[in-house]
């Protein structure tokens, strides 16, 4: 059965009707298409002449809200510990050391910069006493930086006084304690004490953070098989 020659040229539109039981589809320039058994043709009129509704994209959310310095300092710290904990050598974990000690040593006050850039100066100079003021007005004023109890520490030691050092590391440890350097510091003043079993925890907390360090673990080995005895 053949459709009027004018029906075959005409626009282009999707047609259905049944012969023998079947439905076909027919376009124009194609033919007829055989349909599943089952399937509902679509009649002139009601195929691709109309348009399916547009669909409206969902509504943007509100916008994120800016991170604080706070928020920002530590994403930017937890990735520079992973990046200590993961060095493939101590060449590595060095750069990757002293980019961590660089914002240990920034307050965020400029007036606590001043103080401590002094207590500094004051050491470098031979008068360790104008240095220990300067750092008991520095952890006065900014009691949560833990660089001033290191500075404070490294002060009080070399006047003697390692009690005094003992505390200013362990609170600086308390504050952050990731500071693995002040856990090293630590564990060589225990040692010093004769408080060996407290310098090996302290040795090995520093290296559970920054692994290598070859000269610190010499000394926790050295240190291991005095407290703990050679392993079986």
């Amino acid at each position: 059965m053949r459709r009027p020659a004018a029906q075959e040229s005409g626009p282009p539109s999707i047609e259905s009707f049944a012969e023998d039981g079947e439905n076909f589809l027919f376009i124009p320039g194609i033919g007829r298409i055989p349909l599943p058994p089952g399937t509902r043709a679509l009649g002139p009129g009601q195929g691709g002449g109309e348009r399916a509704p547009e669909r409206r994209a969902p509504a943007a959310g509100p916008p994120a809200q800016p991170k604080d310095p706070a928020e920002r300092r530590d994403e930017d710290m937890a990735r520079l510990y992973l990046r200590l904990e993961q060095a493939e050598d101590e060449r590595e974990a060095k750069g990757v050391a002293a980019a961590i000690a660089s914002r240990w040593s920034r307050a965020e006050s400029d007036t606590i910069n001043l103080l401590a850039a002094r207590a500094l100066a004051a050491d470098a100079a031979g008068a360790p006493s104008l240095a220990l003021s300067l750092l008991d007005y520095v952890v006065a004023l900014s009691p949560q930086w833990t660089e001033a109890y290191v500075m404070r520490a490294k002060a009080r030691a070399e006047q003697g006084d390692n009690s005094g050092a003992i505390a200013d590391l362990e609170t600086a440890t308390t504050l952050e304690p990731k500071r693995f350097d002040a856990l090293a510091a630590l564990g060589a003043l225990k040692e010093k004490s004769g408080d060996k079993k407290g310098a090996l925890a302290a040795y090995r907390k520093s290296l559970a953070i920054s692994p290598q360090q070859e000269s610190l673990r010499k000394i926790e080995e050295r240190l291991h098989i005095e407290v703990e005895g050679r392993d079986i």
